[in-house]
């Protein structure tokens, strides 16, 4: 009788172990396919991403990011309590001047200093190989469809470029290992991109004359 139990939590622990080897092995293959896809988008110097935000309070967040070669240019704009602020920076490489608009004023500032960047991120990313099987041990990853794309929904994996807490939901273009949205108690973030299609005309600074200069502090 007693061989027999000991024959059973034997059996048991067998399956747990198989079970656990198959649940991280697979989030490994997933999470390595998607880290080989976005390596070819890293390092990209003409691209167009957009970034919206909705928070907790209804108030929305748009930014669009353009970057061709050392031009930057970005255009946020915040919508909260029926009144919108946009703010467009940009940057040749060597100076950022920042336009600011509200319902009641519109102010330029020269030469402010740096420009808020979106660039391309892995969110999957580790420092190892080693790091990436250990993210993997408490991942939890499935499919969906987003939008017309298909997509994994990861959870609970810890890498060195993205502090994931606990309960955040990261969408991941399964095509491209491109971050598309992710839901973090409650405040829902969306991103889109384009690539290769960014034309010199969109780094065209508005006329000057229209704002109030803001002397640099």
């Amino acid at each position: 009788m007693k061989k027999k139990i000991l024959k059973i939590i034997g059996v048991i622990l067998l399956i747990v172990i198989a079970i656990f080897l198959i649940h991280t092995i697979r989030n490994y293959v997933i999470i390595s396919d998607l880290q080989n896809k976005i390596s070819k988008y890293a390092n990209s110097t003409n691209y167009r991403t957009k970034s919206v935000t909705t928070e907790n309070d209804d108030s929305v967040v748009t930014m669009e990011y353009y970057k061709k070669d050392n031009k930057e240019v970005v255009f946020l704009e915040r919508m909260a309590n029926n009144e919108v602020t946009k703010i467009s920076m940009y940057s040749n490489g060597e100076r950022t001047d920042v336009f600011t608009e509200t319902k009641d004023s519109k102010v330029a500032q020269l030469n402010s200093g740096t420009i808020m960047s979106l660039g391309i991120y892995n969110h999957l990313e580790n420092d190892s190989k080693w790091q990436t099987i250990l993210g993997c041990i408490s991942a939890k990853i499935k499919s969906v469809d987003y939008k017309g794309k298909e997509c994994y929904i990861v959870k609970e994996f810890m890498s060195s470029n993205s502090l994931i807490s606990e309960g955040v939901e990261t969408y991941i273009d399964k095509e491209t290992g491109l971050f598309v949205k992710s839901i973090d108690a409650g405040i829902v973030n969306e991103r889109e991109y384009e690539f290769n299609t960014v034309d010199d005309s969109i780094f065209t600074e508005p006329d000057i004359s229209q704002y109030t200069l803001k002397e640099k502090a």
